[in-house]
């Protein structure tokens, strides 16, 4: 499935509302901006591994290695043409010292990895990418907490919390990893009532460059447990495990419309007018879809209420008549918390719930795309919704595939100060997505055109677990005013910089 491609809700089905990109004309874009990528840095010729592979419990895969191949392989098919030096797959925390140690002796560059997932390719490199994936635990805890390891997906999670009655916010791409998505926030459709993924972490274990395994929450080392919330992955130190808080789960109502396209306007107005009189518990997205560019896009709007369908229908029933135009099709369904969370894989074995290389009989294709982000403080006037509008009218007339996804905010995540933990967004009314197709080897510049395109109306920062290597401002529009603490923070952790991410702070 792709992941941003797929949205559905429908009765037992809710998918694809992370990730996604776009591509298109030069009108709107400097095609002489320079992409942030990750330099080809070359590892130390006849390297000896032995040492590596004698002294770890996990696994340490070479190019030579019959499952280098598929182990190799990351979520964003433009960047599986990387070759990295050895594939290092950690059990343990003890693992992980012993594999930075190796690296920093061998001056090895580190490319930490959880999901695979990053936009901009950087859970792969030429040196050692150092996977967590093997640390996949899910403990539910006596006293009502979670217990993750790092190396979890958001598919082991719900599987293993959801029939015990518990779970977190968090993302709806089922293979995921837990560690990005925490790290750089944890946008997702239950966030208006329970908050970001980060902010449900109350504890964490992490690996320092020094090799060093602290414990961090609000009272141990408590900076670092600051830029863990929101301060984005592989910044700071190789986490191994996440506590969270949890909440009790229930069955959820899920509901949709689609529109003409041109009521696109009307859709628009209307839908970013609702969370003025909306609850927490209703979430919705807006999507603009035109993945045929010679076809009509479609406009929908999807969503979730933690609750029942009388709960809805009050505020459904205001949504449409604010629109004031006839939808083309609606479907307000009550379906168990699993089978919503499961979204496109209920049904299948979680092992299958993963993309290909995560598990033996993994179901989910990696695929090529590009993608970019801004976040909203205000409602967009009707120049502002064209602009968007005119975006999508360009994209199609240059063959360009994609989609436009915009999530709703507020609720209890803006509840939360904007220096209280790293993710600084918090008062965005909503934050979308530009989303698409793009093969390795294309020059995918329109989602950062639109971005561009859009700067009049938005608050000019991006989301951290969309990362756009075109972004030339990117400590400012990742963290904000936040960005001085974490490179503070980074200095003290990991003065060295052993990790070194492009984008990196």
């Amino acid at each position: 499935m792709r992941r941003r491609r797929f949205l559905q809700i429908s009765g037992a089905a809710l998918a694809g509302t992370i990730g996604g990109c776009g591509g298109g004309s030069s009108s709107n874009v400097s095609t002489g901006v320079s992409p942030v990528v990750s330099p080809v840095v070359p590892t130390p010729t006849g390297l000896d591994w032995k040492p590596l592979i004698n002294g770890m419990q996990g696994q340490v895969i070479l190019p030579a290695n019959a499952s280098y191949a598929q182990s190799a392989l990351v979520f964003n098919a433009r960047y599986n043409n990387a070759t990295p030096a050895a594939i290092v797959r950690c059990n343990s925390p003890a693992d992980v010292s012993t594999a930075l140690a190796f690296a920093s002796k061998n001056s090895v560059v580190i490319t930490p990895r959880c999901g695979g997932h990053s936009f901009a390719g950087y859970s792969t490199g030429s040196g050692m990418v150092l996977d967590v994936g093997p640390m996949n635990s899910v403990q539910l805890n006596s006293n009502g907490t979670a217990t993750i390891g790092a190396g979890a997906k958001l598919a082991d999670v719900y599987s293993q919390l959801i029939p015990k009655g518990a779970c977190i916010p968090s993302g709806t791409c089922l293979s995921v990893g837990i560690s990005g998505v925490t790290m750089g926030g944890g946008i997702g459709i239950l966030d208006r009532q329970y908050g970001l993924t980060c902010d449900n972490l109350v504890a964490a274990q992490i690996v320092t460059a020094d090799g060093k395994v602290l414990q961090v929450d609000t009272e141990h080392e408590p900076d670092l447990f600051w830029a863990l919330r929101g301060g984005g992955g592989g910044n700071f130190g190789i986490v191994t495990s996440f506590t969270f808080n949890t909440h009790a789960t229930q069955d959820l109502t899920t509901f949709n419309a689609s529109f003409r396209y041109e009521d696109a306007m009307k859709v628009f107005l209307a839908w970013q007018a609702w969370p003025a009189s909306l609850p927490d518990s209703i979430w919705a997205q807006l999507n603009f879809t035109f993945f045929n560019p010679t076809a009509t896009p479609s406009v929908s709007i999807f969503g979730c209420c933690i609750g029942t369908q009388a709960d809805l229908a009050p505020h459904w029933t205001a949504l449409l008549s604010a629109i004031g135009v006839s939808p083309l099709s609606t479907q307000v369904t009550t379906s168990p918390y699993l089978d919503v969370a499961m979204g496109f894989c209920s049904g299948r074995s979680v092992s299958q719930c993963h993309f290909i290389g995560q598990t033996p009989d993994a179901t989910i294709q990696p695929y090529g795309f590009a993608s970019s982000s801004d976040f909203f403080d205000a409602p967009l006037p009707a120049a502002g919704i064209q602009a968007m509008l005119d975006g999508i009218n360009n994209a199609r007339s240059s063959g360009i595939a994609g989609q436009i996804l915009l999530d709703l905010m507020g609720g209890a995540l803006a509840r939360v100060a904007p220096d209280a933990t790293a993710f600084v967004h918090r008062k965005a009314l909503f934050s979308v997505e530009y989303f698409m197709d793009a093969a390795a080897g294309s020059n995918p510049l329109w989602s950062n055109g639109m971005r561009q395109r859009m700067q009049s109306w938005s608050s000019g920062r991006a989301y951290v677990n969309y990362l756009d290597p075109l972004i030339q401002d990117w400590k400012s529009a990742y963290y904000g005013s936040n960005h001085a603490r974490l490179a503070s923070i980074k200095a003290r952790y990991d003065p060295g910089k052993l990790f070194n991410l492009p984008q990196g702070v």
